[in-house]
């Protein structure tokens, strides 16, 4: 884990995910997200204990089944449908979101996406999104 992460902080706001209001929920989860892509690091990298040492271990196979489907799910290249399906839901969620936050993590998935860097992952992040603020 990098040493800006305070892991406390991250088991606070954990705690936090079970309030019943479903506003401090979405905010909380753009805060952990927001200070996730920030640091740089992966949730494999945030799942290791304070000690260094993996909480939970894999076989080699649970391993090689895990890494094909994060291949084949959510690390293939998006077609031109889904970037204009993508376009218009960070529009959709712009127009409908007051959060600050989830403003400033709308323009940078307009910036991966004029990278390249927008990814199936993130596609179905954000049709989760817009579906959570839509009700």
């Amino acid at each position: 884990m990098q040493t800006d992460l305070n892991r406390e902080e991250f088991l606070v706001l954990l705690e936090k995910l079970s309030s019943s209001k479903e506003s401090e929920v979405l905010s909380i989860v753009e805060e952990i997200n927001n200070k996730i892509s920030n640091a740089g690091v992966t949730w494999d990298q945030l799942l290791i204990s304070s000690d260094g040492e993996e909480e939970f271990e894999e076989s080699d196979d649970d391993e090689i089944n895990h890494n094909e489907d994060v291949e084949e799910s959510d690390s293939k290249p998006i077609s031109k449908t889904e970037i204009t399906e993508a376009k218009k839901l960070i529009q959709a969620i712009d127009a409908i979101s007051k959060s600050e936050l989830t403003k400033q993590e709308l323009r940078e998935y307009e910036e991966d996406l004029k990278e390249g860097d927008f990814e199936q992952m993130d596609l179905q992040y954000l049709r989760a999104l817009k579906d959570r603020l839509a009700k």
